[in-house]
């Protein structure tokens, strides 16, 4: 085999890996700042959030090769322990269109000041757990993902989050385009104060952004608003931009998300 035929078989190979890889990692987490789950906010007990999740861009028609757009991304997550001093939260993502469309999450948290007065608050979790195991030329979708995440809430409000994140699945899940293997990175965040709007049908705007390094699917930053409609339901929008666009959809570098959030407070107190 000449290197010229080894070099064009080796590109085809990872061209297919990663169409079928983007096809199963949107979103795929729990609680989240913007792109990744770079927050140590963790879901309340016995309070589901139901979230629709969607990642696009111009360009070739929906169903066709090259296509810049994520499956939809529809997910469920509650929180199920019922103490102060640690919480734990676990939930689920159907992707759909997808051949292997479930993927699970849990993360733990600690709050802020437990351990002395402003200690930050913590998050240990892991997501991107799928049904399907990786073979060494096809990915499956065990990508299951380890993280960690430190967060201090700021005076005049907001936050401000950093921690890393490790992938312990399958090493074709983590290649880059170029071949090289990418499992660690960087995860951090920023949510700026709250602003009150209280205009009826709108409550309040809060701006974020967050970033996940790495040259691989995960990789990726961006920045966007949450419009508050009411204190449970949210829309969040804006760009994000990707570190290896060769590895998403389209191939492209930049897509847009729309997300709608919603929490169902089972447990609140009736009037």
């Amino acid at each position: 085999m000449t290197m010229t035929t080894w070099v064009t078989k080796a590109a085809a190979q990872l061209t297919i890996c990663a169409a079928l890889a983007w096809a199963s990692i949107a979103g795929a987490t729990p609680s989240t700042t913007y792109w990744a789950p770079s927050t140590t906010y963790v879901q309340p007990y016995l309070v589901p959030h139901i979230t629709y999740d969607t990642y696009f861009w111009k360009g070739t028609i929906t169903g066709q090769p090259g296509s810049p757009l994520y499956p939809v991304d529809t997910g469920l997550t509650i929180g199920v322990l019922p103490f102060d001093a640690l919480t734990l939260e676990v939930g689920f993502d159907l992707l759909l269109p997808s051949p292997d469309p479930w993927l699970f999450n849990a993360k733990a948290g600690i709050p802020e000041g437990l351990f002395f007065k402003k200690s930050p608050s913590l998050a240990f979790g892991i997501f991107g757990v799928g049904t399907k195991g990786s073979t060494d030329t096809v990915p499956g979708t065990d990508y299951n993902v380890l993280y960690g995440q430190a967060q201090e809430n700021l005076p005049w409000g907001g936050y401000v989050s950093v921690g890393g994140y490790y992938g312990a699945g399958s090493k074709i899940l983590w290649l880059g385009s170029d071949g090289s293997e990418n499992r660690a990175g960087f995860m951090g965040a920023v949510a700026a104060p709250d602003i009150n709007v209280n205009l009826p049908g709108l409550k309040k705007i809060v701006l974020v952004g967050d970033v996940q390094t790495g040259e691989n699917v995960f990789g990726a930053g961006g920045f966007g608003a949450y419009f508050y409609f009411t204190d449970t339901i949210d829309l969040l929008t804006g760009p994000v931009w990707f570190f290896d666009g060769a590895l998403q959809p389209g191939q492209r570098d930049l897509l847009w998300t729309v997300q709608v959030d919603v929490d169902i407070p089972l447990l609140a107190p009736r009037r």
